[in-house]
């Protein structure tokens, strides 16, 4: 793949990631799990804050979830789901399933082979990893004393025992791996499926020459027989000699042939 393509499948994969949140939050209860149950039904909550704005409030309720799914995706490690809540399988489920999903339609749609789909998972996390770390970088130079970037580190450090950039690059680097491996795979089918339609086409190519070249052979062969076959000599039938065909009568005993 080249450069700006792999530029170009990281920005449509970090869209993709978005809607891939949703469903996340909304089907595979991601809140509940991270919180170890703490927070329930805030789907429910957010569809009845929403439920009287017709249109808008389901566009409200939508964005809702994706940004609460998306925050808790890039906040909560896999290692974390799986070192704090090792009993709870839907939780790691909930937190892998969007990188999963994500890398494997974008490398879907722009990858075509193993090393494609693993670019473009990449693209992905880099993406990912530098707007979460301007975002530390720009708390901690615009608010006063460093209060931006301790108030992060601060809320992280009580979430996940991790500071905020630690956290987040490590949630970023595990779910982009994970994808990877899955982009990787549809990378392969379709790497697998251009070269066989290659050698599909070489076989008939092949084909096509074998059945040109008899054809082309084959009156050559004709002519040359039939160059042998008219310089061949004849025998007198009165005494047997040796005849050529431009003999008339014969060169030994002189009968008419």
């Amino acid at each position: 793949m080249g450069f700006k393509r792999v530029i170009c499948s990281g920005c449509l994969g970090m869209l993709c990631l978005i809607p891939m949140a949703y469903v996340s939050f909304r089907f595979l209860n991601l809140t509940e799990g991270v919180t170890g149950g703490l927070i329930t039904d805030l789907y429910d909550a957010i569809d009845t804050l929403t439920s009287s704005l017709d249109g808008i409030g389901l566009i409200i309720n939508i964005l809702a979830g994706a940004a609460i799914g998306a925050i808790l995706i890039f906040l909560f490690p896999i290692h974390w789901c799986i070192f704090y809540r090792p009993d709870d399988v839907m939780l790691i489920i909930a937190v892998t399933v969007p990188w999963i999903l994500c890398c494997a339609i974008t490398s879907g749609l722009f990858a075509h082979s193993p090393r494609g789909g693993v670019h473009t998972s990449l693209a992905i996390g880099i993406g990912y990893a530098i707007g979460l770390s301007l975002i530390y970088i720009i708390l901690a130079v615009f608010i006063p004393f460093g209060l931006g970037s301790a108030i992060l580190d601060g809320l992280m450090l009580g979430l996940t025992d991790l500071p905020y950039l630690v956290a987040v690059l490590t949630a970023v680097l595990e779910g982009t791996l994970v994808g990877a491996v899955f982009g990787a795979f549809v990378g392969s089918l379709k790497y697998k499926s251009k070269g066989g339609k290659q050698k599909k086409k070489k076989l008939k190519v092949k084909v096509k020459d074998e059945a040109i070249e008899p054809g082309e052979m084959f009156p050559r062969e004709i002519v040359e027989s039939e160059t042998i076959s008219t310089s061949t000599s004849d025998f007198c039938k009165n005494c047997g000699a040796k005849l050529t065909i431009e003999d008339l009568f014969c060169t030994n005993c002189g009968a008419k042939r």
